[in-house]
């Protein structure tokens, strides 16, 4: 019988499949959808392909993994379809099944899935596949992080004036919201900022080197479970826009390489 650590490989492989499949039928659908509705506000867009993307993904790890639980954006927590084992808390799956929806309905194609596992509190891998640019984003914790099966590290500028920065906007943005209030703190002091829209793919580029940070408010477990994992097995920093410990209840979350990462918190507390 496996143990709860030597699990985890294979757990890693049906997750990249899960993103795979939902993926490819996002990609697929891109440009197709004709009619969305509206969650929060009506920036908060939801298309029936979310809707079933999530379900894609739940399908595999249910088949997989029936002990396990499910926290998706669309359908809420799911308990296990059969009791785990005693004693033991199950395994949580955090999924994203469309994080841009914005992006995809407008028929931009910046948008990804995310695939994240958390156990005892704390996220052991992570997967972030951008079906336009077909490339998977990846890691398992403690052994580091990848891009399409090559090892990838964080960026190594050091200052601000060398970085490209990144941000994004949350639901019912009002004149004094908090990031447009940071923008005017950081904009001027970066090599150039921008708002990609879509949190877990703008982390996986920190992950990566191509954004040297990124910032938000306001987001949910969904947008960053994954995107944590990878900045961290990077090489990378994640806190809050304070510079406190970040969790995936924390009301906002601050990424980097880590070498500017004590000048952005000076920044974004300064409000």
């Amino acid at each position: 019988m496996q143990d709860r650590g030597e699990d985890l490989k294979s757990k890693l492989e049906i997750a990249k499949q899960a993103a795979f499949q939902a993926g490819r039928y996002v990609r697929e659908a891109l440009g197709r959808v004709e009619h969305f509705s509206t969650k929060s506000s009506v920036t908060d867009l939801v298309t029936e392909v979310d809707r079933q993307s999530e379900a894609l993904i739940k399908k595999l790890l249910r088949e997989n993994f029936p002990e396990d639980r499910i926290l998706g954006e669309e359908g809420g927590i799911e308990e296990p379809g059969r009791g785990g084992k005693e004693g033991q808390r199950p395994d949580l799956w955090i999924i994203d099944p469309l994080d841009g929806t914005t992006n995809f309905v407008q028929g931009l194609p910046f948008f990804s899935i995310s695939v994240a596992l958390q156990r005892g509190g704390d996220i052991v891998l992570g997967v972030v596949y951008d079906p336009n640019r077909h490339e998977i984003f990846y890691a398992h914790r403690n052994f580091g992080c990848w891009l399409n099966d090559k090892p990838i590290r964080v960026s190594e500028q050091n200052t601000l004036q060398e970085s490209l920065v990144c941000t994004g906007f949350p639901y019912n943005l009002s004149p004094e919201e908090e990031t447009l209030l940071n923008i005017q703190d950081v904009a001027p002091r970066v090599r150039d900022l921008r708002a990609l829209g879509s949190a877990a793919l703008e982390l996986a580029y920190v992950a990566c080197g191509r954004l040297t940070g990124y910032w938000e408010w306001r987001l949910s477990p969904w947008d960053v479970a994954a995107g944590k994992l990878l900045v961290e097995e990077a090489g990378g920093c994640v806190t809050t826009c304070q510079g406190e410990p970040f969790s995936l209840s924390s009301p906002s979350i601050l990424a980097t390489n880590g070498r500017i990462h004590s000048e952005l918190v000076r920044l974004l507390s300064r409000r």
